[in-house]
């Protein structure tokens, strides 16, 4: 007996016929319902376990990128007081040693 080719089943994540060519040759080519439902359901687990994982790896980007935001927030602000110590250091230096030159000229 020939029975027309199995049509396209839902199965959750993508559309795809569910042909298996393993099992081609029993039944005049085609799987049986019992080996239709098993495959569906292990390729429904399959794309939800995949669905799993890009959330997952989603969830961990934006945790990266907040985490990367925080960083350069904090690396502005060690270089704003890097900056300022400098300023700070270069002016106590030159004024100090403008001081010591005058007192060290003035003095007999």
């Amino acid at each position: 007996m020939n029975r027309p080719p199995p049509a396209s089943v839902e199965l959750g994540c993508a559309k795809s016929p569910s042909f298996d060519i393993a099992n081609s040759d029993r039944d005049g080519g085609y799987p049986s319902t019992l080996e239709n439902e098993s495959t569906n359901r292990l390729l429904k687990r399959l794309c939800d376990l995949l669905e799993t994982q890009i959330h997952k790896r989603e969830e961990q980007r934006c945790e990266d990128d907040k985490e990367n935001e925080m960083d350069n927030d904090w690396m502005l602000a060690a270089a704003v007081l890097d900056r300022i110590c400098a300023i700070t250091f270069t002016i106590i230096l030159v004024g100090g040693s403008v001081l010591f030159f005058v007192m060290f000229a003035t003095h007999p």
